[in-house]
């Protein structure tokens, strides 16, 4: 694993600080964004994850360096993937009337803005219809590369419902624990439906 010192600390000391909470097995539901596990995960606190949005939600099965599954729920036109926490950061922002790819550039451009611009490498590939529930949605493969820690793969589901988008995306290092929890994410990012109140 191609680590820097500072990254190591910082996981050292999140770990040190921070209690994760137990979460499924069973169905749960974030923001009318309803998901089913066979398993038991482990949630980040807030501590761990400060540039989610507020509803966000992160589970790691084995630490948030080695996979970690990201349930982004709700997000209004206008509004990013994560949270702005300066100006200069210039997120990109979802728009309702994005076509299926312009929401995989979306994901992209916002994941390099997430581990870090210049220091990450996002490609998104095959990205393909699914249908959530009632609504269809799309599927679509992401590999990462990142500077300061181990290269990734994963997978991103989404769905527009409503002119809000809804997002579940899981990513694993490779190779070990993508092959080991790719699976499971599946079954999780395929279970997904928006339950809207009436």
């Amino acid at each position: 694993m191609k680590l820097r010192i500072p990254f190591i600390v910082w996981i050292i000391f999140i770990a040190g600080c921070v209690s994760f909470t137990a979460v499924g097995p069973g169905e749960l539901s974030y923001s009318g964004l309803v998901i089913q596990t066979d398993h038991a995960w482990n949630q980040a606190p807030k501590e761990a994850t400060r540039l989610a949005r507020t509803d966000s939600k992160t589970w790691t099965r084995n630490g948030m360096l080695l996979d970690r599954i990201t349930i982004i729920p709700a997000v209004a036109s206008g509004e990013s993937l994560f949270k702005q926490v300066s100006s200069s950061q210039a997120l990109p922002v979802f728009e309702s009337s994005m076509l299926p790819n312009e929401i995989e550039e979306l994901t992209e451009s916002s994941i390099v803005k997430l581990f870090g611009e210049g220091g990450a490498v996002v490609k998104t590939t095959n990205l393909r219809p699914h249908r959530y529930g009632e609504n269809r949605g799309i599927l679509f493969d992401l590999e990462l590369a990142v500077s300061d820690g181990p290269d990734y793969k994963g997978v991103v589901g989404a769905l527009v419902v409503g002119e809000k988008l809804y997002m579940i995306f899981f990513l694993g290092a490779e190779p070990y624990y993508y092959q080991k929890i790719l699976e499971d994410a599946l079954k999780i990012i395929k279970s997904a439906r928006v339950v809207v109140p009436s």
